[in-house]
């Protein structure tokens, strides 16, 4: 049983519902949390369980043929991890801990008792893993014709984009692009080479030399092990033909 209701309240799919609804909600769920590197599941287990993430972050990734990490989504606040099993098969990925990370977790039949009582929570979940595939989508898109050069900068742009944070330079929002806007977004996690690779499928060494590229032509920089970019550039340039 969750205590706080206000958890429930951090978690886009639990919204406009019935207070019935809530009420088991509230009743069915359970918070723990797990360290950063933890799994939380693998690829071919059978997961019981829905996992939803309050606090923190988790990515989701597979291995290739030849044993490359690729990672397919780094999840944050309010998102379901695995709504997909809903399907009854056992998981295609791995999900393991980015950060820190207080997680709610259902039993699979009590939630969906649940959506067959509230048709509203049943359209919320599909909307969630609509805007998933939808995202599955975007990275199709931009694997067959892009170079590294452009893939970089473009997932760099997306990355920005769901995590970017003001810079807090001279009172102005970075996010906000006006005109007088300081350029700098920072990416508000650390962002390492090796997982920026994961994320492209690419080698570590093949990215570190575009992230040096990036950051000659004023694209990007490191302030420390945060990196900051500048967002309009790295779109402009991933667009270029």
């Amino acid at each position: 049983m969750i205590k706080d209701e206000d958890y429930l309240k951090k978690i886009p799919a639990f919204s406009n519902l019935e207070k019935k609804t809530l009420d088991k909600l509230q009743t069915s769920g359970e918070l723990f949390e797990i360290k950063k590197g933890s799994m939380l599941f693998f690829e071919k287990d059978v997961v019981n369980k829905i996992y939803i993430i309050i606090k923190g972050k988790i990515s989701i990734f597979r291995y290739s043929q030849k044993a490359q990490r690729r990672v397919i989504y780094i999840l944050g606040d309010g998102e379901f991890i695995n709504e997909v099993i809903f399907d009854d098969l056992p998981s295609s990925v791995n999900a393991e801990a980015f950060e820190k990370t207080l997680l709610l977790r259902y039993d699979k039949k009590d939630l969906q008792g649940i959506m067959e009582s509230d048709f509203q929570l049943t359209k919320n979940i599909t909307n969630s893993m609509g805007k998933k595939i939808r995202r599955l989508y975007r990275q199709i898109k931009n694997t067959i014709p892009l170079g590294l050069d452009k893939k970089v900068a473009a997932k760099l742009w997306k990355i920005s984009r769901d995590y970017g944070i003001s810079c807090n330079l001279n009172g102005y929002n970075c996010r906000d692009f006006r005109e007088e806007c300081v350029p700098w977004t920072g990416i508000n996690f650390n962002l390492t080479i090796t997982y920026l690779a994961d994320m492209l499928g690419s080698s570590r060494e093949s990215v570190s030399r575009e992230l040096k590229k990036m950051e000659s032509r004023g694209y990007i920089k490191w302030e420390g092990k945060k990196l900051l970019v500048k967002r309009e550039e790295l779109r402009k340039f991933y667009r270029e033909i």
